[in-house]
């Protein structure tokens, strides 16, 4: 189905709900008061439905206006960012690869690996998305992202070629002078009336932490929201609760002596951390070109993600669904 409404159209409401005139909507798109009317009423007749009110003092979105103008505002956003991108690449003689990471805006390990990236494929620059953070394999679907970082196990979607990174603790994190702080080791009966700092999980079926690890065996019973990972920090500096992450994704803290790091249950607990591409890329593509230089980089000695906790050798995997 071909959509209805092309990016003049999408423009033309982005210009409205900023302005509030078909006037001065035309104007900041350069075209005449009358073009801009025409536009939009050729957009409601597409779509057979009204996408302003009018008033005297000028024009408000509708209801469905206002939803094509979120998606406008995304898309055109999003298409200019890649027209850059495209732009730039072919300035520079380079392949772009886009690369996301689940849960965690945590790219401390990036310089070390753009620099090993120069070295082992100079044909190749990197550029993040922040947006996979919370969407890592939905962004990777749509095109999005190219290549992304996931923790967890492979799905049986035949759609992703997974190839595993490493296996990364999960730890509980806290100030260094909070009272849990000289246990060997937390579990849920200890957190149970700790203020618990959590946040929205991935919202790819699967990567939930209950998911991952199981429910608790006692509820936490002062369970905080927060939007990231990293909202947490500063209030776990300074004594006002405990947090779980993945090791490395605190690492500068436990480095710095800022935070401290325990064990989840008297085992511990880990989890495998992957890097995913779409299965219909070819083996020469530039996403798969990264990963294969991002697996040489977590096996180059104690560089790469083992400055970061990660230990062991990779290896690779298809999709059990495959």
């Amino acid at each position: 189905m071909n959509p209805r409404l092309g990016t003049n159209h999408l423009a033309l409401l982005i210009a409205l709900a900023e302005t509030g005139s078909v006037a001065a909507a035309g104007n900041r798109l350069g075209i005449t008061q009358s073009a801009a009317s025409h536009r939009l009423r050729e957009a409601e007749r597409r779509l057979n439905t009204p996408l302003v009110r009018r008033s005297s003092t000028g024009v408000t979105l509708t209801e469905e206006g206002e939803r094509l103008h979120a998606f406008a505002d995304r898309f055109l956003r999003e298409l200019g960012r890649l027209e850059q991108d495209i732009e730039n690449t072919r300035a520079s003689g380079r392949d772009l690869v886009r690369v996301g990471q689940a849960t965690y805006s945590r790219f401390h390990w990036l310089p070390a690996f753009l620099e090993f990236l120069e070295r082992r494929d100079p044909t190749l620059s990197c550029d993040l998305s922040v947006g996979a953070t919370l969407r890592p394999l939905g962004c990777l679907q749509e095109g999005a992202v190219d290549v992304t970082a996931v923790y967890g196990k492979p799905t049986g979607s035949r759609r992703f070629r997974w190839q595993w990174l490493a296996n990364d603790p999960v730890v509980a994190v806290m100030a260094p002078d909070h009272r849990l702080a000289g246990e060997a080791y937390v579990d849920s009966s200890l957190l149970a009336n700790e203020r618990v700092f959590s946040y929205p999980f991935a919202s790819d079926p699967g990567f939930e932490w209950e998911t991952l690890i199981g429910p608790p065996t006692t509820p936490y019973r002062r369970l905080t929201v927060l939007p990231t990972p990293e909202s947490s920090i500063d209030l776990l500096r300074a004594g006002y609760g405990v947090a779980l992450f993945s090791r490395w994704a605190i690492r500068p803290e436990l480095a710095d002596g800022t935070l401290i790091a325990k064990p989840i249950g008297q085992e511990g607990l880990s989890l495998d951390w992957w890097v995913v591409t779409r299965a219909d890329d070819p083996p020469d593509a530039p996403s798969n070109r990264m990963v294969a230089a991002w697996l040489d980089w977590v096996a180059y000695g104690k560089q790469g993600f083992a400055t970061l906790s990660f230990d062991g050798a990779t290896g690779v995997m298809q999709d059990p669904g495959d």
